[in-house]
C-alpha cells in the first residue's frame, strides 16, 4: 500500500543517500532538506527509528573514484551533530543504487527487526520511481508512504530514464520476491550499461 505521508507513526523513517559532488564530496542540497526534515519529525515523535542507506553511487566506481565515506554515515553523522541520538540510527551501508537501497534495506534491517510501516523522506521529484520500486521490492506486505521534500531535480538526474531502465530490469521478477535480485549487483546487464551510460552522461542513482 503507497500513500503520501497521513499517518502520525511509522515504525522508522528513512533517507536514501544520493552521489556527492566529487569535488567537495557535498551532498546535493536535497539531501540536507530530507535530513533536516527527518530530524523534525523524528523531535515530533513520528518514529523512533531512523535508517540511512547508501554506500556510494555505482557512478563512483565506474569512474574509478573513492569516496572518502560510506553515504549512510554521513548521512547519520549529520543527524548526529543535529541531536539524534546516534542508539536511534539504523545504517546500511552496502547499497549502490535505489534498487540495492531497498532490497539491503529490507534485508539487513526491515525484516531483522519486524519493521513495516515505513515513511521515506525523498525529494519530491524521486518519489514516482521509488514508489514503483518499492512496490517490486519490498512487496505488499509494508505500508510505505513518502513525505516529499521541494527541490530542484538538477542536471545529472533523469528519473524518467532511469524508471525505464529498471522497469525493464525488474520484469521477471515477481513483486515483493527480493531473492531474485540476490546474485545481481552489480553485475547484471542492467548494470553493464549504466557502466556504459555514465562515460557519456554523467551520474545517476
Amino acid at each position: 500500500m503507497l500513500y503520501y505521508a497521513l499517518m502520525t507513526k511509522y515504525d522508522v523513517i528513512i533517507v536514501l543517500g544520493s552521489q556527492p559532488e566529487t569535488e567537495t564530496w557535498k551532498f546535493p542540497k536535497q539531501i540536507y532538506d530530507c535530513l533536516n526534515k527527518t530530524k523534525e519529525l523524528f523531535n515530533q515523535g513520528t518514529a523512533t527509528l531512523i535508517a540511512t542507506s547508501g554506500k556510494w553511487g555505482i557512478s563512483i566506481d565506474n569512474q574509478g573514484l573513492s569516496q572518502p565515506f560510506k553515504e549512510c554515515d554521513a548521512l547519520a553523522e549529520y543527524l548526529i551533530k543535529e541531536g539524534v541520538p546516534a542508539k536511534s540510527i539504523l545504517r546500511e551501508g552496502e547499497s549502490k543504487d535505489t534498487i540495492s537501497n531497498l532490497y539491503y534495506l529490507k534485508t539487513n534491517i526491515l525484516i531483522p527487526k519486524k519493521l513495516t510501516n515505513l515513511l521515506f523522506v525523498v525529494a519530491e521529484f524521486r518519489i514516482s520511481r521509488l514508489k514503483f520500486l518499492c512496490s517490486r521490492i519490498l512487496g505488499s506486505e509494508y505500508s510505505v508512504a513518502f513525505e516529499p521534500i521541494k527541490s530542484q531535480v538538477g542536471s545529472t538526474y533523469n528519473e524518467p530514464h532511469t524508471l525505464e531502465v529498471q522497469s525493464e530490469f525488474l520484469k521477471p521478477m515477481r513483486s515483493g520476491d527480493h531473492t531474485w535480485l540476490k546474485d545481481k549487483f552489480y553485475t547484471a546487464p542492467m548494470y553493464q550499461y549504466w557502466a556504459k551510460h555514465d562515460k557519456a552522461q554523467g551520474k545517476h542513482n
